[in-house]
């Protein structure tokens, strides 16, 4: 294979798919010399990695966008130590955690919600019909996440700004352009050291009162096992890392797909009930999170490929959605009407499935039922596309539109 293809070369992130394509073809276990990574790009080894949590540890989540050291075999943790984060630990800390967690994401939980979201979309959308022109993405796609997270934490809305600063520059550090400075030298772990004074204080307010907010249920003790102040506040920074930028990203690429099918556009325009199957088609066509990290415990072998003990392994999940051996002869067409024979992997797999899909897909599906007679009544300004400042993350930095005449 001619392909010299590495997870973090901003080179193939306009148009990655055909690399994928190539790699699924050529070379389904591929070894990135620069970063020093086994790429995995096949549906069923994407799978089969994310599920088998024994072979597969998640600490490179860590280790890999960071740069922390992994913790010694057989060392223990320092009394009083807060766990890892979700995203980073494994069974059976990562099972502790997901038991509490869960909690605060039950149905009626997230239900309670959706008032907070209808208002979010509802304040951007007027922001848009009273412009000439109008940024689907600074007006719509980027402050509704954002607010939806802040009001979920309990956080004073004129925080919102400072959220939406820490988690594009904590991005930009760990798998952006500012990477290769590293998590200090990025100013990423200056930003979470600043969000996390802050949430330190939101935190211990909200362990005297009797909230009802998401940080409220997760520390209360009367309600069972609950998280530290420390352990709060790493979920609080996963929250609004992983809670913003990727439901930005699926709501900006779910309006990009639709205005580049206009036959789709004027059928889900026509039948608003087509909202869901496009945020799901949305998600295994151009998803919001491209791929994931692994550390391989022990020797293991993948598609014929010896994989060594430690070696970091990247799950391609932008590939896998895309493979035909899954989705069929036409993967890479966007339709709202496919029948999956396999789940899509957008938000995971198994116990890594994301904690807050269902909040994400409420949030995309709301904006879409606001935002679609928008897009049929508007047009795009601009035919260059600029994406954000992510190699793992893949959504529009801006959509500029105006209406038409």
């Amino acid at each position: 294979m001619n392909l010299d293809y590495d997870p973090f070369s901003p080179e193939f992130r306009r148009d990655p798919y055909s690399v994928y394509e190539e790699l699924r073809r050529s070379a389904p276990v591929y070894w990135a010399e620069r970063s020093k990574t086994w790429v995995v790009s096949r549906y069923d080894d994407v799978a089969g990695i994310l599920k088998d949590t024994r072979r597969f540890s998640s600490d490179a989540m860590a280790t890999v966008l960071t740069g922390s050291t992994r913790p010694q075999p057989g060392a223990s943790m320092p009394a009083g130590s807060p766990r890892p984060s979700l995203v980073t630990s494994d069974p059976p800390v990562h099972t502790g955690l997901r038991n509490i967690l869960n909690r605060g994401f039950t149905p009626r939980q997230i239900s309670a919600w959706k008032p907070a979201v209808e208002r979010a979309v509802s304040e951007s959308i007027d922001s848009i019909r009273a412009a000439r022109r109008f940024d689907v993405i600074a007006q719509l796609a980027i402050p509704v996440p954002v607010i939806v997270i802040a009001q979920v934490l309990g956080v004073e809305p004129e925080r919102y700004p400072d959220f939406k600063r820490w988690a594009t520059v904590i991005t930009v550090g760990m798998n952006g352009s500012k990477r290769h400075l590293g998590f200090v030298g990025s100013g990423a772990a200056a930003a979470s050291a600043e969000m996390s004074e802050y949430l330190r204080g939101t935190i211990a307010r909200r362990t005297a009162e009797d909230g009802h907010d998401l940080i409220s249920v997760l520390v209360r003790a009367s309600e069972g096992e609950v998280l530290t102040p420390d352990e709060a506040i790493i979920f609080a920074n996963l929250l609004l890392f992983a809670g913003t930028e990727t439901t930005a990203n699926l709501i900006g690429n779910a309006a990009y797909a639709l205005l580049t099918h206009p036959e789709v556009l004027a059928r889900v325009h026509a039948a608003p009930d087509l909202i869901p199957a496009t945020i799901e088609e949305t998600l295994r066509w151009d998803p919001p999170v491209h791929y994931l990290f692994r550390r391989a415990t022990e020797p293991v072998e993948i598609a014929g490929i010896a994989i060594p003990k430690d070696a970091i392994v990247t799950v391609l999940l932008g590939s896998a959605n895309r493979d035909e051996t899954a989705f069929g002869s036409d993967a890479a067409v966007f339709n709202i009407d496919r029948k999956n024979q396999v789940p899509h992997i957008a938000f995971g797999f198994g116990i890594r499935f994301c904690l807050g899909a269902a909040l994400a897909r409420m949030e995309a599906t709301t904006s879409l039922q606001q935002l679609v007679p928008v897009l049929a009544s508007a047009r795009r300004v601009t035919e260059q596309l600029e994406f954000v400042d992510s190699f793992q993350f893949r959504g529009l930095a801006s959509l500029e539109m105006e209406w038409r005449c």
